[in-house]
């Protein structure tokens, strides 16, 4: 694991990140998909973007399944943000906003070493 000097953030601050802007643009890549299938019946559009979509909802799945567990969200937390696609999306752009990342909590030095 890579830490810089002067970067205060840890690595699952900077993933944590990454999957908030993803959970972004799955959602926006969504709304797009559903604005060609079902405002302006573009089929060429709907297949164009259906495929950047399918895509992107496939990175977002996998970056949310694997950073579950060090985030300490639930799997039912995780199956309803899967599940509802761009709702979840929304759910887990929320909460990495609100909560960030958690911090392991920092423990005092033993006394016999804080002279």
């Amino acid at each position: 694991m890579v830490e810089y000097a002067d970067d205060p953030q840890t690595e699952l601050d900077r993933k944590a990140e990454q999957l908030k802007w993803c959970a972004f643009v799955e959602t926006i890549s969504y709304v797009l998909l559903f604005l060609f299938w079902g405002i302006l019946h573009n089929m060429i559009g709907t297949k164009v973007m259906g495929f950047f979509h399918g895509w992107i909802f496939l990175a977002f799945a996998t970056m949310v399944v694997f950073i579950a567990r060090p985030m300490h969200w639930t799997w039912k937390f995780v199956l309803v943000a899967l599940l509802t696609g761009p709702i979840g999306a929304v759910l887990v752009y929320e909460r990495i906003r609100r909560d960030g990342a958690p911090h392991p909590a920092s423990t005092p030095a033993p006394a016999h070493m804080s002279r």
